[in-house]
């Protein structure tokens, strides 16, 4: 700020005193005004509002202490520099001046030097305050309108999580209904399968019954596993998870289809080293993942077969790539291998596109990978892939 935007005012019953500071001050470029008493002084702030005040304290009627305390008392002038022109130089005096309001005395005579010096470090030092003020004050408006927005936010925050928590119920009670809508019938189905295969005879309607019963296992067992999964994966807590020996999973569901491995004389080959690998999971989720991995694998392998399980690594994975010597999958399949009913009308009522879709949300619920392919020699492999342990 210039000097000449500063603006002082004089107070001194004496009218040379005055004379001497407007020689001093003019040239300086400060606008100065003058009072020649107490209460004339107050009359002037009331109206006016000035950066500095030079007052007297020796006054007839309202003496300079007074004066200053009634300065202080007046809101917008509570905070502007007043220094205090006094010829006692005794400690009381110079205590009275300072508790009644001023900041810094300069005793009559002065010096012309130290007056201008004590009058620009305080208009300096009442420009820093007032700057700090504006910056407290701007401070405090930026932190308020955060603290709106942050308090709004929090409240669309909590609106949206009420939301999803009413969806995220309506969505259990849909799956827990359908899933029983689902399955009341399918266990008819299943119920009137069994009957029909003790007394159909004719191989060809008996081929369609059997194919009927696989079918409405295979969708039995998918809508339960997909209902169990998405319950955990909607829990406010992750999925439970635990040492898992993935050889002794496989073994388990090689056993489940032994009849229908020595019905078709199939050979199942499972490498030694998987005997050694811990993955860690959910035991029931992977046996039913592998369940269907491992039956399709013997559904579509040639008589006389062989089904290989070998362990693999790659970089932060470890797991194991099942391989058929069936067709492979179509050109059509393999777009959409992981597209829930997605393998094309050939096969839209097979189960490879049920068991391959259950497999990935089974290993994404487990932080793992699956891939599958065909074989260059013929056949497919479905590979699962857990983080290492």
């Amino acid at each position: 700020m210039e000097n000449e935007n500063y603006k002082i005012l004089a107070v001194d019953d004496n009218p040379k005193n005055l004379k001497v500071l407007a020689a001093l001050l003019a040239p300086q470029s400060y606008k100065v005004d003058y009072a020649f008493s107490g209460p004339e002084a107050i009359n002037i702030l009331e109206a006016e509002s000035y950066d500095l005040i030079l007052l007297d304290i020796m006054m007839p009627g309202m003496d300079g202490y007074e004066t200053c305390v009634r300065i202080r008392s007046m809101t917008k002038n509570n905070l502007v520099p007043v220094i205090f022109l006094t010829a006692r130089t005794d400690m009381a005096s110079l205590n009275k001046a300072f508790t009644s309001g001023g900041v810094d005395y300069i005793t009559k005579p002065f010096s012309p030097e130290e007056l201008l010096a004590r009058v620009r470090t305080h208009l300096e030092l009442k420009s820093s305050r007032q700057q700090l003020l504006e910056v407290n004050s701007w401070l405090e408006m930026k932190v308020k309108e955060r603290t709106e927005a942050l308090r709004s936010a929090h409240e669309e925050l909590e609106k949206a999580y009420r939301s999803l928590q009413s969806l995220d119920k309506a969505k259990t009670d849909f799956l827990h209904m359908i899933h029983h809508e689902v399955r009341t019938p399918l266990n008819s189905i299943l119920g009137f399968t069994l009957i029909l295969q003790d007394e159909v005879e004719q191989p060809e309607v008996k081929e369609h019954v059997d194919f009927i019963f696989r079918s409405s296992k295979r969708l039995e067992k998918f809508l339960a596993v997909v209902l169990q999964l998405t319950e955990l994966i909607a829990r406010d807590h992750p999925l439970q998870k635990n040492p898992v020996s993935l050889h002794k999973i496989l073994e388990m569901s090689l056993n489940e289809y032994i009849l229908l491995t020595g019905k078709k004389g199939i050979n199942t080959m499972i490498d030694p080293g998987l005997t050694t690998i811990i993955v860690e999971g959910n035991e029931k989720l992977l046996r039913n993942c592998l369940l269907g991995i491992v039956e399709n694998a013997i559904e579509y392998s040639p008589e006389s077969g062989e089904i290989r399980i070998r362990l693999i690594t790659e970089k932060g994975f470890t797991g194991c790539e099942i391989s058929d010597q069936g067709p492979g999958f179509s050109e059509q399949a393999l777009k959409n291998l992981f597209t829930l009913f997605g393998l094309g009308n050939e096969h839209i009522d097979e189960n490879v596109g049920l068991d391959l879709c259950l497999a990935k949300m089974i290993m994404d619920a487990h932080g793992g990978k699956v891939e599958a392919c065909n074989n260059p020699e013929g056949g497919a492999s479905v590979k699962l892939m857990f983080p290492a342990i």
